[in-house]
Order: C-alpha cells, then sequence, then structure tokens
C-alpha cells in the first residue's frame, strides 16, 4: 500500500473553470462540477494508498452511493477555483467524504457524499481490505447543512423518456459513470431553470449499475419546490435525483 510523501488527510485541488465546462449563462455545468468531485477524490484516494490500483489487488473499487450538494454559488468561467475533500468517516464497507468548492477564500458550494466498496469481480459491496489507520476523521467537519440522504421514490411519475446506454456512458469499472445519469436528467429540466440558477441543492442516489445497452426509463416528477428524476431498468429504479428549487 505505496502512501506518497505528499498525502495529507486534508486535501485539495486547484481548478481553471474552461469554456466548454460552462452553461450559455456562463456558469459551471453542474454534471462537470460533479466530475470535478470525482476526479479529486480520486487523486486524494491515490496519495493516501487507498486508489483504485491499490484496491484492483483485492478486486475492489470505490462506487459512489449518496451525494448531496447545496449551491450559494456556481462558479463561472474562468474562474479559478478550489476543490477541498476530507473524510469524515472511513470503516468496514464504506466511507463517509465531505468536500467545498471556494474561490479565493469563499465557499461557494458544499457537498456531502457517501461511497461503498465495489467487488468487481461479484459486482457486490465487499469489505475494505486496506488498513486505514493513517487517514484522519473528521467527523464534526461538515461542508453541508444537511447530509448526504435518501430519497423518497413514492411521488408518481408525469412524464417519461426511453434511453439507451450509449459506449460514451461507460468508464472504466464499465457502467454508467455517476456524472452521465445527472446529465440524463438535466436534459429533460426546463433549461430557464439552470440558467437563472434558480437550484439551491441536489440530492443524488446511486441503487443499481447499469451497462452498456441498457434500456433505462428516466422519469421526472414535478413537486413543490422539487423535481424528482428516476432512472429504471426492468422497472428497477437505477439512480434518483431529487433538485432543490430556491
Amino acid at each position: 500500500m505505496p502512501i506518497s510523501p505528499n498525502f495529507k488527510s486534508k486535501h485539495y485541488k486547484e481548478w481553471d473553470v474552461y469554456f466548454p465546462m460552462c452553461y450559455p449563462n456562463t456558469f459551471l455545468k453542474l454534471n462537470e462540477m460533479a466530475n470535478l468531485f470525482q476526479i479529486t477524490a480520486s487523486e486524494h484516494a491515490n496519495l493516501g494508498g487507498v486508489g483504485f490500483k491499490d484496491l484492483q489487488e483485492y478486486n475492489h473499487s470505490w462506487v459512489l452511493s449518496r451525494m448531496r450538494i447545496e449551491i450559494d454559488e456556481l462558479p463561472s468561467w474562468l474562474n479559478k477555483i478550489e476543490v477541498n475533500t476530507w473524510v469524515e468517516e472511513l470503516k468496514g464497507a464504506k466511507s463517509i467524504r465531505n468536500f467545498t468548492i471556494e474561490r479565493e477564500g469563499k465557499k461557494l458550494v458544499g457537498v456531502s457524499t457517501l461511497w461503498a466498496i465495489f467487488n468487481t469481480e461479484t459486482r457486490r459491496p465487499d469489505l475494505l481490505k486496506i488498513d486505514t489507520s493513517h487517514i484522519e476523521r473528521f467527523k464534526d467537519l461538515h461542508a453541508t447543512e444537511l447530509s448526504h440522504q435518501l430519497i423518497d421514490l413514492s411521488p408518481v411519475s408525469t412524464e417519461k423518456h426511453e434511453y439507451v446506454v450509449q459506449f460514451s456512458d461507460i468508464d472504466i469499472l464499465y457502467h454508467v459513470n455517476n456524472t452521465r445519469y445527472l446529465e440524463w436528467c438535466l436534459n429533460y429540466i426546463d433549461p430557464e431553470i439552470v440558467l437563472s440558477n434558480q437550484i439551491k441543492a441536489l440530492n443524488l442516489n446511486f441503487i443499481k449499475e447499469v451497462s452498456l445497452g441498457d434500456k433505462v426509463m428516466v422519469e421526472k416528477a414535478v413537486l413543490d419546490k422539487k423535481i424528482l428524476f428516476k432512472v429504471l431498468n426492468e422497472d428497477k429504479v437505477c439512480f434518483a435525483c431529487e433538485l432543490e428549487l430556491k
């Protein structure tokens, strides 16, 4: 388990917000922002000896289970931002990881995530087999007002769209990457909701993996100050996204 001499329990990575990462209103796309969290978490795990290559010795990988994003302000084109991350809890099969996006010392976005160990051979959850005693847990340091949470799936959908999973949706684990689900859902939202920055928080639940060629149904329900999306495969919910509006 090689641990980099550059490893620190609190990790940060600087990013430039480039033109193709932005909506027409110049603000950072939500799926691009989610990708920054994914990359920053991966870099931190690699430095700490619990990255993808380290876990693959046991046929393991980290997979995202839940995410809550609270938005005070979105970064925009040409901004230089800092993505900070730290581990709140790490035990057994699961880890709670927090993120913030800051610009010039000002917090713009806070994120709470739940990750699980996934066995890449059995395609089932598993227990982490690597010693993580060197990674400090910041159990009282939270990036969000509310932690990651389960989404209520009971509201009846009023809009449905069929989609066939494409090769471009697939990642290194040969299943749909977590950012793609969000992108699918946002394709069926009124663009003005995004362009006028009406989204104050997002809850994401990753429930069951979806693979190349699967025919899925993207379902939408518009509620009071919320929009609920569900992605179903063979009538089983695989992903849910809840947008909280201002």
